[in-house]
């Protein structure tokens, strides 16, 4: 009896022996902002954790002596040409143009009418300057580059037209002496009658799109300077548009394009002559005479822009020289240049950011190999993303360019370098007891 009255029932026996089996308490929840503030702290430690390791700032640093080693390789190769030519007139700020509308939103320029000249004979062109001059504007244009002697009546109507109307800026083109270096205007038939003129060059090529113009071209042995079509048009419609343009200088100055063909006032020159459009307009404005011509498929006399809807891969040029000007006026008068961070500028950022994902890679492989090649092919996609839509916000929102491209090739190059400098690291640590965080065979 003693001995059956000192044994445990069979339930208690049981939940002496086995206490995880006791019911749980519920685990306290833990609030939202305390939630996320754990992964923040987590992700900063996976960031931040191998920063300020000598072979984070190493393996950085190898990062851009390849890509200054691979830039200096003269590669000629007849394989990489498709790629080559496809990147070479790309830009992703012209996404802002082809996908995020910018630009639409401007309204017309009253400032600017442009009156098509069509397939005129220079004859005509003489009557639609005398007839413009008639409404009074401000400043007339006239983008023509005129090659030679033709007709002597029609030559001496549009020498008179010329010298009768010093409100009238003439196009020519500037060319670069070869033996003394010196500039000089070129390509305009009628220059020595124009009272006023300025070049119509551009730095791209034909086949190039044109974001960018020379304000103004300096002569190499004096003081005086070869004004640009625009500024000369600046400079008798206002001023102070133009010092702000001629501060710019003889350096490549950035388009801010606003407005596509169709946000201009554009006056047909057979109506201008038969006096079918209300003249009105023109008084105290500026008028550009051009060949105009707005048939997508007609490429006539058309240029490559940002503005193409096809921002990749365009076949077709979009928009009249004369509106690549206009664009230009616009952005004079509105006092809306584009700001362009400097290369030091752009060089610091893609250390910065090339440093703080060398850390964060460098945490994957030593700590979490198993999924380092994930994390990284996640993380360089995020990044490239996220950079990209950056540089379209800043370009778009604030008018500031940030070259990013050298960040993304920083980026998509310090996985692989991390493998190089690992093999690096380690033979210096054999050979010289180089100390580093990689250790051999650490995977």
């Amino acid at each position: 009896m003693d001995h059956q009255e000192e044994q445990h029932p069979k339930g208690a026996e049981h939940e002496h022996s086995h206490p995880e089996k006791q019911p749980k308490q519920p685990a306290e929840k833990r609030p939202f902002h305390k939630h996320i503030g754990h992964h923040a702290r987590r992700i900063h430690r996976n960031v931040t954790k191998y920063l300020y390791e000598r072979d984070t700032i190493f393996a950085t640093l190898w990062v851009f002596i390849f890509i200054f080693i691979l830039g200096s390789i003269p590669l000629n190769l007849g394989t990489l040409n498709p790629i080559k030519l496809a990147m070479k007139d790309f830009d992703m700020n012209d996404l802002s143009y082809a996908k995020l509308g910018k630009g639409s939103d401007s309204g017309i320029d009253t400032n600017i009418v442009v009156i098509n000249i069509g397939e005129a004979k220079r004859d005509t062109i003489a009557l639609m300057i005398e007839k413009t001059a008639s409404y009074q504007p401000k400043v007339m244009a006239l983008d023509v580059l005129f090659d030679g002697p033709r007709d002597p009546l029609s030559d001496s109507l549009l020498s008179k037209a010329f010298k009768e109307n010093p409100n009238l800026v003439g196009a020519a083109q500037y060319i670069l002496d070869t033996g003394t270096h010196e500039l000089s205007f070129s390509r305009n038939y009628f220059k020595d009658h124009v009272h006023n003129y300025g070049f119509v060059n551009f730095p791209a090529d034909d086949k190039e799109s044109i974001r960018n113009f020379f304000p103004v071209k300096k002569m190499e042995h004096s003081d005086s300077i070869l004004p640009s079509f625009t500024a000369s048009i600046l400079k008798h419609y206002k001023p102070e548009a133009y010092e702000e343009m001629e501060h710019h200088g003889d350096h490549m100055t950035m388009i801010n394009y606003t407005r596509r063909a169709t946000q201009y006032l554009i006056l047909e020159g057979d109506q201008l002559l038969a006096d079918e459009v209300d003249g009105s307009i023109l008084k105290g404005k500026i008028a550009l005479l051009a060949y105009v011509n707005l048939n997508p498929y007609n490429i006539e006399d058309k240029k490559f822009t940002p503005m193409n809807d096809k921002f990749y891969g365009k076949s077709w040029p979009d928009m009249n020289g004369i509106f690549v000007h206009a664009n230009i006026i616009s952005m004079a008068l509105e006092d809306n240049y584009v700001k362009k961070l400097p290369l030091w500028a752009t060089i610091l950022i893609a250390v910065l950011i090339g440093w703080l994902h060398m850390s964060f890679f460098i945490h994957y492989y030593l700590e979490n190999h198993i999924w380092f090649h994930l994390v990284a092919k996640i993380g360089q996609v995020a990044s490239a993303i996220f950079f990209v839509w950056l540089g379209l916000y800043l370009f778009d929102r604030y008018r500031l360019k940030v070259d990013l491209k050298l960040s993304l090739v920083v980026i998509i190059m310090a996985v692989d370098v991390i493998y190089f400098y690992e093999a690096w690291a380690v033979w210096m640590h054999k050979r010289f007891n180089y100390r580093t965080v990689f250790k051999p065979h650490h995977h």
